[in-house]
């Protein structure tokens, strides 16, 4: 069990006065995190490999190319789009992915709270995604200088800071926090 303490003021009291607020959570065990992400991702290829089934079919009942072209983009988009928008209204609402749900444990906020769309989506996933996209592509551009062996080289950026964050899972002393828990204020508790 671990104890966070966090101070909150009260509407309903005056202004002046401070309520203590103490939350006792049990962490997550860095397995369950594991085959959280785990189940994520193959719930993501299932879904990958849903769409493109399914508008490959359209594509070959279709005679036209510029119609087989879109059912092949339709078939990229459409399942990228849904999983993460019903990733983001469960990560904002319960604090919850698919696998996250599926193993009961949740994210939250160090004061225990609902870390809700900006912590959860932004802070935790969004960002940290889109700077190692960023600064690994910039990177590989820099050492091969062609855009080509850029995109299909590995960003090992990305590859070190998942390193780092599997290893922070194992620190009770920091309560198994990776780096994206940091950037997010955000704990992984069982439920």
């Amino acid at each position: 069990m671990t104890d966070f303490h966090s101070s909150s003021s009260n509407s309903s009291l005056a202004d002046d006065y401070e309520i203590e607020v103490e939350v006792e959570v049990e962490l997550a065990s860095p397995w369950s995190r594991i085959a959280a992400v785990i189940i994520n991702v193959l719930i993501f290829h299932l879904g990958m490999i849903l769409g493109t089934l399914f508008f490959g079919l359209i594509a070959k009942m279709l005679h036209s190319a510029l119609a087989r072209k879109i059912c092949l983009i339709l078939a990229t988009l459409v399942p990228i789009l849904m999983y993460f928008i019903g990733q983001s209204i469960m990560m904002s609402t319960k604090g919850q992915s698919f696998g996250k749900k599926l193993l009961g444990i949740k994210v939250i906020k160090i004061d225990g709270s609902n870390p809700g769309f900006i912590e959860m989506v932004l802070f935790r996933t969004v960002i940290p995604y889109v700077a190692l996209l960023i600064v690994g592509l910039s990177l590989n551009l820099i050492f091969y200088q062609d855009i080509e062996i850029t995109l299909i080289k590995p960003n090992l950026i990305a590859l070190f800071f998942y390193i780092i964050c599997l290893f922070m899972l194992f620190r009770t002393a920091t309560y198994r926090r990776t780096l994206e828990d940091y950037l997010a204020k955000t704990i992984v508790i069982k439920v």
